[in-house]
């Protein structure tokens, strides 16, 4: 009873948290995602797979060092990621799927491909993102070829790491298992859809378990 309880709780609480969305402001000089960051703990949840030269997915925990190509989840729609503002208090924020397909757009149209970071901390070399797309349908995506089973409205992008020590001191040690962007963006706060935002978050939770799941009988 007090388990049933608690998680009423903390439901009352997440429906009265701030609800903030990420929108684009076209007329700004800088807009939209000007890099991505190889991360260890991925706002999204979602952590991507690397090729081997047979073309199987398997995680990190057991590598080949033939094609150094990493897929995975760079932005997913309508997904709740939690934030602290500068008072303490906590919200969630989240990007729509038009916004996403308008990052993706400027993403390539502005050259970024070449641009990423480690970690938020700093630039590297060698680190290219040589494929990019938003998922149309989930089951026929070529992300399901590989155990996922992305929203509608996500975007995946596959990186090619040509820098040793990313590659070797950071990927294949587990040091980074996911991606996350570096952008500029407005804010604006929005209502009536956080019940919506927690169905999200629980799909995503069982879509990395599916996964896991797969690549285990592979």
């Amino acid at each position: 009873m007090k388990k049933k309880d608690e998680e009423k709780r903390k439901k009352r609480k997440y429906d009265k948290m701030k609800l903030v969305e990420f929108v684009l402001n076209e007329n700004d000089a800088d807009v939209g995602v000007f890099a991505i960051s190889l991360v260890e703990d991925p706002a999204i949840e979602e952590n991507f797979m690397y090729f081997s030269r047979s073309g199987k997915p398997q995680k990190f925990a057991t590598l080949n060092d033939e094609k150094r190509i990493v897929m995975g989840a760079v932005m997913i729609p309508d997904m709740p990621i939690l934030r602290v503002d500068a008072e303490g208090e906590k919200y969630n924020c989240f990007f729509s799927k038009e916004t996403i397909r308008r990052v993706e757009e400027l993403y390539m149209i502005n050259s970024k491909h070449q641009s990423a970071t480690l970690g938020h901390e700093r630039a590297v070399n060698g680190v290219t993102t040589i494929e990019t797309w938003v998922v149309e349908d989930s089951k026929i995506d070529k992300s399901a070829l590989h155990g996922f089973n992305y929203p509608v409205g996500t975007w995946v992008a596959c990186m090619k790491i040509e820098n040793e020590d990313v590659w070797s001191n950071y990927i294949k040690e587990g040091e980074v298992k996911g991606f996350s962007i570096e952008g500029y963006f407005d804010t604006k706060e929005s209502e009536g859809i956080k019940m919506e935002k927690e169905d999200v978050l629980d799909k995503l939770r069982q879509i990395i378990k599916d996964s896991e799941n797969k690549t285990k009988k592979k």
